[in-house]
C-alpha cells in the first residue's frame, strides 16, 4: 500500500515537472505572446540583385574577341563580309569613265552625231564657249569624226585659239582630204599660217592682239577688248595704239579716270598722232563728268 502510494506521488510530481517545459516550448511557438522579437544573433543574408538591363540608347559593349570566319550555314553581314576584290555580277552596269582622269568612253557615234548637232547650234549663234565643249564632247565618244574636228576647228578659231585651230585644220584634211569642208580648211591653214610665226615676236604679237581686240571693240563688246589690249600693252608698253585703244575700252566700262590716263599716255606717246584730237576731247568730257 505504501508502496503504491509512493509510486503514484512520484508519478504525480513527474508530471507537474514537465507541465512548465510544455508552456514554454509553446509560448515560443507563438510570437504574440512576446513582448518584441529578439535580435537575431546573425545578419541575414544579401539578397542578390538582378543583372541590369542596357537601356536602348547605351548600348552593351562586349569584350574584343578574335574574328572567326563564318562556318557554312551561318549568315554574316555584308558590311563586315564585303569582298572588295570580287568581280563584277554580270548583270551590273559597267562604270562611268571620268574624262578628266583620261579614261576613255564607249564608242557611242549616236550620242557624237548628237553633239556635233548641238555644236552647229551654239556656233551659229556665236555661242563658242558651248560650242567648244560639244564638239570636244563628240571627239570622247567619237574618235576623229571628220564633221566634230571641222566644228572643233573652226570654234578655236573664233575664240583666237589659232595653234590648236590649225591643228585641227589639218586634222581634218588627214581625215577626209576630199570631203566637203576641204577646201575650207585649206584657206584657214593659209589664213593662220602667217600669225603662228608672229608667235616669237612681241611686237607682231602685240599688234595682233590689237586687231582682235579693235574686232571686240567694234562690237561693243568692251571687257573682250579691253583684255586684249593689256595683253598687247604687256608685250608692247609704249605701243601708242594699244593705249588709245584701251582707253576707248575702259571709257566703255564707265572706268573714266583709268581710261583718262590711258588717252593722256597717247598723247604724250604720239603728240601728232591721228588720234590726239580724239583723246583730248574725251580727257575734256571725262574731266566734266568727274571732276579732275
Amino acid at each position: 500500500m505504501h508502496t503504491a502510494r509512493s509510486i503514484l506521488i512520484l508519478f504525480s510530481f513527474a508530471c507537474l515537472c514537465s507541465l512548465p517545459s510544455f508552456e514554454t516550448a509553446s509560448g515560443q511557438d507563438s510570437q504574440d505572446n512576446q513582448p518584441h522579437i529578439n535580435p537575431r544573433k546573425s545578419p541575414p543574408a544579401p539578397t542578390p540583385k538582378p543583372k541590369a538591363t542596357p537601356l536602348p540608347d547605351e548600348p552593351s559593349q562586349p569584350a574584343p574577341t578574335e574574328p572567326v570566319s563564318p562556318q557554312q550555314g551561318e549568315s554574316s553581314s555584308r558590311d563586315s563580309q564585303a569582298d572588295f576584290n570580287a568581280a563584277p555580277h554580270a548583270n551590273e552596269p559597267p562604270p562611268t569613265t571620268n574624262k578628266d582622269e583620261g579614261t576613255f568612253l564607249p564608242f557611242d557615234p549616236h550620242r557624237a552625231a548628237k553633239d556635233v548637232e548641238v555644236g552647229n547650234y551654239y556656233l551659229r549663234l556665236k555661242n563658242y564657249r558651248a560650242a567648244l565643249e560639244r564638239f570636244n564632247d563628240a571627239l570622247l565618244y567619237k574618235p576623229n569624226d571628220a564633221d566634230a574636228t571641222f566644228g572643233l576647228a573652226v570654234t578655236q578659231e573664233k575664240l583666237d585659239l589659232l595653234s590648236q585651230a590649225y591643228q585641227n585644220y589639218r586634222a581634218y584634211l588627214k581625215i577626209m582630204d576630199s570631203g566637203p569642208h576641204a577646201k575650207e580648211c585649206e584657206e584657214a591653214i593659209k589664213r593662220i599660217g602667217p600669225h603662228l610665226d608672229v608667235r616669237n615676236d612681241p611686237k607682231r604679237q602685240a599688234e595682233h592682239d590689237i586687231d582682235v581686240g579693235e574686232t571686240y571693240l567694234s562690237l561693243n563688246k568692251y571687257d573682250a577688248a579691253r583684255e586684249r589690249f593689256q595683253e598687247a600693252l604687256l608685250l608692247d608698253p609704249d605701243n601708242p595704239l594699244a593705249c588709245f585703244r584701251m582707253a576707248q575700252s575702259l571709257k566703255g566700262l564707265q572706268q573714266l579716270d583709268p581710261a583718262r590716263l590711258f588717252y593722256q599716255k597717247y598723247i604724250d606717246l604720239e603728240p601728232h598722232g591721228r588720234f590726239v584730237s580724239d583723246a583730248k576731247k574725251a580727257i575734256a568730257e571725262i574731266r566734266e563728268t568727274i571732276g579732275k
